[in-house]
């Protein structure tokens, strides 16, 4: 502990004149408080904010405890003791104030003491100045919990202390929270994040808890484990639950949560912050309303999309280079030939070689560039496809849409235009569909569908029998060709109630003018049973895998 000073201090008119001076050159607020006489005196401006009589008022303590936030009323007395019993001689605490609309302001106080001589018998003065943090976004007014900033300086004192050497950090964030302020309004939104705050703080107990930007909180807890912070967040979503039945269901909204464990040895707060984010953002594609635990080998299959996803993206920049269209042949049984084909699209880089499309595009269509690339297909496809029709002129191109290029683009404006600018036959061209797509089936699917029709483009439903079929749908789309999965023309060559099943479909398809495609037929064993449910096309590698144009040239048109 320091030496108390001991100084003349000037007229209390004086120091109030003093701190108006002090008060034009920073935002903190400058105080006198007189401990002995219970005096105090601070800046004029904080009577803007906080609920104070005046700027200069006795009886300090009984009106300083109707600003200060209760909880952190006896931290301060306590400090107060000691400086007043001469314990101390500085103040430097973070606690919370009260303002007028009666959000939690975090602020911070520091001070040192002095003894006044000018008296006749010497009193003890702190003089100092009060701060607040969360303009400096230390704290968050709507909660008064502490935001990230505070969490870092926290993370890296306790790294640096050694006192824990591993902890738990678990990252909530409210679901459909942009629902709320849309629906209710912003005072709504704020409510619902105070009391999920209030949750937060009763169940962590000592654990600190932090408001992050948004909807999301954190709750970091020292020296824990992963089945304690789940079982802290059920704790937390039962209380919130507890609060809404009480409140009578006003709004509706669940919480998801991601659980990161960590050592301080070997893990920096950048390194935390993303491993929760990503944790959290499984949590919410998991369903939502549920936790996820961090696992290495997830992280880094997310990270590898990332990366796979700026290549995508520098290649559709850079002339769609790493992307091709391969095609796999269409084979008539009625006419004994190659047919047509489907345009299916490829990707490789230097890094990764060539790609899986189940790899690259989930990640196409989750990054939106499906719609460049998809356009860039049926574009490339259609040219090909024309060359080809000088030796076969009725050579059918099938080529795939996705629902994300339906519904998030005038898909229907581009193929038309490019059906007119290169002058390819119409009825030569066919999209297909996947039948799980049609769960999305909308205004926009129908106006694509129709305009398709009109113009005589065919239309096929791909993985007929893998999802949710409903014959419903094949009459309002008008679908041209059925296409039957792998998976399901597997199981008709082993069983016999899928064969029959199959039999079925394809007369009911022929009933109503619809013709059937067998796709994934690999082996003659295969084909010579199902040849007699009668197939009006049959696609898979015993006719040949999918290739490169001048490949699938080589192979099935030239000669």
């Amino acid at each position: 502990m320091g030496k108390t000073t001991s100084i003349n201090l000037v007229g209390r008119d004086e120091f109030e004149v003093i701190m108006e001076v002090f008060a034009r050159c920073t935002d903190a607020y400058m105080f006198l408080f007189d401990l002995d006489k219970d005096e105090y005196i601070i800046s004029e401006q904080i009577l803007d904010k906080f609920d104070l009589p005046c700027n200069h008022f006795f009886n300090a303590k009984e009106v300083l405890e109707k600003v200060i936030y209760p909880e952190d009323m006896p931290e301060l007395t306590e400090d107060l003791e000691k400086i007043q019993s001469g314990k101390s001689d500085e103040h430097n605490l973070e606690y919370r104030w009260v303002d007028r609309t009666g959000k939690i302001v975090w602020i911070s106080c520091r001070g040192v003491v002095i003894q006044d001589s000018t008296q006749q018998q010497k009193t003890t003065i702190l003089i100092g100045r009060i701060a607040e943090i969360g303009n400096k976004q230390k704290a968050d007014d709507v909660t008064g919990l502490f935001a990230e900033r505070q969490m870092q300086i926290d993370f890296r004192r306790n790294k640096g202390a050694g006192n824990c050497k591993t902890g738990v950090l678990l990252r909530i964030g409210v679901d459909n929270f942009k629902e709320i302020n849309e629906r209710y309004g912003m005072k709504t939104g704020d409510a619902v994040l105070k009391m999920i705050a209030d949750c937060m703080e009763k169940v962590g107990g000592e654990d600190r808890c932090y408001k992050l930007d948004g909807d999301e909180f954190v709750l970091l807890m020292d020296g824990g484990d992963i089945k304690q912070a789940r079982e802290q967040y059920h704790k937390i979503r039962s209380l919130i639950e507890k609060q809404r039945k009480n409140q009578g269901y006003q709004n509706f909204y669940t919480i998801s949560a991601g659980v990161v464990g960590f050592s301080y040895d070997k893990t920096d707060f950048e390194q935390l912050h993303n491993h929760s984010v990503f944790a959290l953002s499984m949590a919410k594609k998991n369903g939502k309303n549920c936790s996820y635990v961090y696992i290495e080998e997830d992280y880094q299959a997310y990270v590898k999309s990332i990366k796979i996803q700026e290549k995508l993206r520098y290649a559709v920049n850079h002339d769609f280079k790493g992307f091709e269209v391969y095609y796999q042949p269409i084979f008539s049984p009625d006419m004994g030939k190659i047919v047509g084909a489907e345009a299916l699209l490829r990707f490789s880089s230097r890094e990764y070689g060539m790609l899986s499309p189940g790899v690259f595009i989930p990640i196409l269509e989750e990054s939106g560039l499906i719609i460049p690339v998809g356009e860039w297909v049926y574009r490339t496809a259609m040219r090909q496809t024309m060359e080809w029709q000088r030796l076969m002129p009725k050579f059918r191109i099938n080529i795939n849409l996705s629902f994300i290029q339906i519904c998030k683009s005038d898909v229907v404006s581009g193929i038309m235009a490019s059906i007119d600018e290169l002058g390819i036959d119409p009825s030569t061209v066919l999209f297909e569909f996947t039948e799980s797509g049609m769960i999305s089936y909308d205004d926009s699917v129908q106006r694509l569908l129709d305009v398709l029709n009109e113009n005589q483009v065919k239309i096929a439903l791909d993985d007929f029998g893998t999802g949710y079929s409903s014959l419903a749908y094949l009459q309002n789309l008008r679908v041209n060709l059925l296409k039957l999965d792998r998976g399901f023309i597997s199981k008709a060559v082993r069983d016999e109630f899928n064969y029959n099943l199959i039999g079925y479909i394809v007369n009911m398809a022929h009933s109503i003018g619809m013709k059937v495609c067998f796709e994934g037929i690999e082996t003659e064993q295969e084909l010579i049973k199902l040849m007699k449910l009668k197939p009006d096309y049959i696609q898979g590698f015993y006719y040949g895998r999918p290739v490169n144009g001048e490949t699938f040239y080589q192979n099935h048109l030239n000669g």
